[in-house]
């Protein structure tokens, strides 16, 4: 379906007071702050996904609670569970990853999970073995997918759901589950499986606001820590993720304009535009700054985050 891209949220209420029980709606915005009910869902079987992580590519959208994932189609109301994992993992420490291949037109779901012996319990996972499992859906839809466990052990800990740059998943991450250190970014190959381990910027000390984006197909790294102490946002690009090889190409002044207290510490890109947000009571302003031009224009919207970039599509997750 070819269409103009839009913001997308997720927004959870009650429904009915009495019962307790939850209204999951999709809205779309358009890049002028119009938006659209897409998809109201007030009927499913897992009470956590109101409060699920989630992201989006290519208009389908990737929830994931502690024990399930789901994919969710809102232009065309779909919404479907994917089939259960690992029976040995343990439940409640799940990551995940979801992105679109283009070249094979191919959706990628990738979770990491631990694994441990029959009977292991939550407060054991310091003593598990990661592992991780590529769920792949392709136009004979869910039913007939399955998960691949994938042979190589993850060098790292994912911290926060994996972004897709030029058809390699990458994450931030931590050496070890139970603490945070130095911050690591973890990449994934589709094509041969593997993992590579990618050391950040020595600028990087902790994960205050660290968020990885997809820079006009490269890795970017903003460095909010330095934003919060000179209002100047240095955008750091991934050149070489063999030889771990980063440069500052972009540094951009909000001073002026932001607060770097206010200011979300949340970063996407579209185009050559940067896109932050800052919430101001129920009114969301949406910004975006050209890093051509270095100009900024922005958009009122009513809504609050988290948000994400979205184009429909009539893809469907049957068959």
């Amino acid at each position: 379906m070819e269409n103009a891209p839009q913001f997308l949220f997720v927004e959870t209420f009650r429904y009915l007071r009495r019962s307790g029980k939850l209204k999951l709606q999709l809205v779309s915005l358009d890049m002028e702050g119009r938006n659209e009910d897409l998809y109201t869902i007030t009927h499913y079987p897992d009470r956590q996904i109101h409060s699920s992580r989630w992201t989006v590519s290519a208009g389908l959208v990737c929830l994931s609670t502690d024990c399930r994932i789901y994919l969710c189609n809102p232009a065309i109301h779909q919404l479907r569970e994917l089939p259960d994992c690992s029976p040995s993992a343990i439940p409640g420490y799940e990551h995940f990853g979801f992105g679109y291949l283009h070249s094979k037109k191919e959706y990628k779901v990738v979770r990491f999970f631990y694994m441990g012996p029959p009977g292991t319990l939550p407060v054991d996972v310091v003593l598990a073995q990661l592992r991780c499992e590529v769920f792949t859906l392709n136009s004979g839809g869910i039913l007939n997918s399955r998960w691949k466990e994938i042979v190589e052990q993850p060098p790292y800990h994912p911290v926060f759901p994996g972004v897709l740059v030029n058809e390699c998943m990458y994450w931030l991450a931590k050496d070890k589950v139970v603490y945070y250190g130095q911050p690591r970014v973890m990449s994934f190959d589709f094509e041969n499986e593997k993992f590579i381990s990618i050391c950040c910027p020595s600028a990087f000390v902790d994960f205050q606001g660290l968020d990885l984006m997809d820079l006009k197909g490269t890795v970017c790294l903003p460095d909010y820590a330095n934003f919060l102490k000179s209002s100047i946002l240095d955008l750091w690009i991934l050149k070489d993720k063999v030889s771990c090889s980063w440069a500052k190409e972009y540094s951009i002044n909000l001073g002026i304009r932001f607060d770097p207290e206010e200011l979300g510490c949340f970063y996407s890109s579209w185009n050559e535009e940067i896109i932050f947000r800052q919430q101001l009571g129920v009114m969301m302003v949406v910004f975006f700054y050209d890093i051509k031009t270095k100009c900024f224009r922005q958009v009122e919207i009513h809504g609050r985050g988290p948000y994400h970039i979205y184009w429909k599509t009539l893809f469907s997750l049957d068959s």
